[in-house]
């Protein structure tokens, strides 16, 4: 009786495991969403666009991009977490907001780990601080000084508390000993842009890859990028560490994540077709031309990231008292 229950266990065992394998082998069979806890228009939003025009390729079903913004980027988030743990709702994880600086930003109950499995990198990247085409200071120095001199005239815009933006500027105040009011925008790197090139806005720490063809066609001004030499894509705008701001380091990361509990079997398959995304010629010189990089990861690798960021941001947080 007892080999009878063992052979019928390990039967039903054996049974699951094929019918979960052959779930993830025909895996997906309807469009998948991707949720992107920032609105239309900023880096997150334009890498999820291009990577989903490979996976459709690839899948021959959709990948429907679904903007949460709100909430410094909780809202969105918040919908990922919560979403069925079935692999057709994956959710865009970037640089600080809430996976990695949301514990010092009132959510002390937030933690990566508990709410989210890592699937891959997709993305790599820098950021440049930017002025209007018509600003007067034509170099990071020549800001630094007028801003200085008139403080209550200098704004900064990011696209809300704790986002990777915000976090820059308030590195980059506190190294280079300047002062700037903090304008959020509701998710909306496309807005700040919008209301820089107007004048109501000073200066702009913002990803790459919306913004050279701004720069290049000269409706902004890049004052310096992150990056450890010029970008080709904008090889007329100068280095931080060129520019007499050689701590000043604060660079981006783009990953797919699905919801905690999604099925290990789901989540290889993801990974192998981001992988395979991620490794297109067009997906590739799209990033390129953007001043980003394309790049994959294995699961740990993205962990890792998420757990330097997070050291990264609890010391600005702590140090400069950002609420």
């Amino acid at each position: 009786m007892k080999n009878a229950f063992f052979y019928s266990v390990a039967a039903c065992l054996v049974s699951a495991a094929c019918v979960s394998a052959s779930i993830a082998q025909t895996y997906p069979t309807k469009p998948v969403r991707m949720v992107v806890a920032y609105a239309a228009g900023g880096s997150g939003d334009l890498l999820a666009r291009l990577l989903g025009q490979q996976l459709d390729k690839r899948w021959g079903q959709q990948l429907v991009v679904e903007n949460r913004p709100g909430g410094g980027g909780f809202i969105g988030t918040d919908v990922a977490s919560r979403s069925a743990p079935d692999g057709y709702t994956i959710y865009l994880g970037t640089s600080a907001g809430p996976l990695t600086a949301g514990m010092f930003l009132g959510r002390n109950d937030y933690t990566w780990r508990e709410n989210f499995s890592p699937v891959s990198l997709i993305a790599v990247g820098y950021q440049v601080m930017l002025v209007s085409a018509q600003a007067p200071s034509r170099s990071l120095s020549e800001f630094l000084t007028s801003a200085k001199s008139h403080p209550e005239k200098y704004n900064v815009a990011s696209i809300g508390i704790g986002s990777a933006p915000h976090l820059a500027a308030e590195l980059f105040q506190s190294q280079a000993d300047v002062k700037l009011v903090h304008v959020p925008y509701n998710g909306s790197s496309a807005q700040a842009i919008t209301d820089l090139m107007g004048g109501d806005i000073s200066t702009f720490i913002v990803g790459t890859s919306t913004v050279v063809p701004l720069i290049q066609s000269g409706k902004l001004r890049g004052l310096a990028v992150t990056s450890p030499q010029r970008l080709q894509s904008l090889p007329d705008v100068p280095t931080f560490v060129e520019s007499g701001m050689p701590d000043f380091d604060y660079n981006l990361w783009f990953a797919v994540m699905v919801p905690a509990k999604t099925p290990a079997d789901i989540v290889q398959k993801l990974h192998e077709d981001i992988i395979w995304a991620v490794a297109e010629p067009t997906y590739q010189k799209a990033l390129s031309d953007r001043g980003f990089e394309a790049k994959s990861a294995q699961p740990g690798v993205v962990a890792s990231y998420l757990d330097k960021d997070f050291q990264l941001n609890k010391a600005i947080a702590e140090r400069l008292n950002v609420k």
